[in-house]
């Protein structure tokens, strides 16, 4: 069975442009980790620097967020050069913002941005902006940083939904419903799919009686799941808000199966769970076409052309109808 995905939705003068792909292709050079040393020199190519908090290898997501990077590199005309800067802990925002400072220092034309927090990046990438260099946010928000020219990512409000829209045609044994998330306002993402999928079945007689609020330990989310279960042993269905998440859940639900699971990325690493009927459904990105588009999108701001102010990625429902077509597919493409 065919995957259906929805495509890039319009936000304000937001819209994918159609000709991205009309550039000459050339190879660019990937440098991932430390990246190259020294700055852009005049005789040098447009330096392109895409900054992570986590490594390339951390899971799929990652991977296939760089993949999409090196895919949108090897697009570029020739003169361009992708450096991907990546830090080892997702937590560590200091160490993050010292390798966007170090980043800056190289003299990029353009800085492409993984924020770990809605300001946690704000002072470093303004630093950036003082500097001239461009700068595009992706996949969750950051707010007033003074220079950013698009934000490129998920609509995780959307992604909520589409997994609140799957429970209410699928119903679960009762009406009851848990939800597991990271701290309220640690990651906008996180909260506007809490959100979308609250609403979509609350506005459907569901009932959202828990929510275990956890870090992305396994051990701290099968611990909340589990005390949320001997609180609540009616609930019908739980929706975890992210795959590492889901994989505390399912830890904690193994002898469980009255209790429907969704949970979101589209992650392949959970589409086995799927096929075996564990996880009931996930609402998935498109971490791929994110760091491609974002790479794109940057280098035709560098040679000052408008690129949309907001783009949103596919996203779709990954359940056992077309879970294996998912998986052999790799993820949406």
């Amino acid at each position: 069975m065919s995957i259906r995905f929805f495509g890039p939705t319009r936000r304000r003068r937001s819209i994918l442009a159609a000709h991205l792909g009309a550039a000459a292709v050339v190879t660019s050079s990937l440098l991932a980790g430390c990246g190259s040393q020294g700055g852009a020199g005049p005789d040098d190519p447009r330096l392109i620097v895409f900054a992570l908090s986590f490594p390339c290898e951390l899971n799929d997501y990652a991977t296939r967020l760089c993949d999409g990077v090196n895919a949108g590199a090897s697009e570029l005309p020739s003169g361009y050069r992708v450096d991907i800067k990546t830090g080892v802990n997702y937590g560590d925002n200091v160490a993050f913002n010292n390798l966007i400072q170090t980043s800056s220092q190289l003299q990029p034309a353009g800085l492409i941005v993984f924020p770990s927090g809605p300001a946690a990046q704000t002072p470093v990438l303004n630093q950036a902006c003082d500097k001239n260099i461009k700068v595009i946010v992706i996949d969750s928000p950051a707010d007033g940083v003074k220079c950013q020219s698009s934000f490129v990512g998920a609509n995780h409000e959307q992604l909520g939904t589409l997994a609140g829209e799957w429970l209410v045609s699928h119903p679960s044994p009762t009406k009851n419903v848990g939800v597991v998330t990271l701290p309220p306002g640690q990651y906008t993402s996180n909260d506007d799919r809490v959100k979308g999928f609250t609403q979509t079945v609350e506005a459907n007689g569901y009932r959202v009686v828990a929510t275990v609020t956890t870090d992305l330990s396994l051990d701290s989310t099968r611990r909340g799941v589990a005390n949320m279960l001997t609180a609540h042993p009616d609930l019908g269905a739980i929706f975890s808000a992210n795959t590492q998440i889901g994989q505390g859940t399912l830890q904690a639900l193994k002898d469980n199966s009255q209790v429907v699971q969704l949970t979101a990325d589209g992650s392949l690493t959970n589409v086995p769970n799927i096929l075996d009927g564990t996880v009931s459904a996930d609402a998935a990105q498109d971490p791929y076409g994110m760091g491609r588009t974002a790479v794109q999108y940057m280098a035709r701001v560098i040679q000052g052309e408008q690129v949309p102010e907001t783009t949103y990625t596919r996203a779709g429902i990954v359940d056992r109808t077309n879970a294996q077509a998912y998986l052999e597919a790799g993820g949406p493409k």
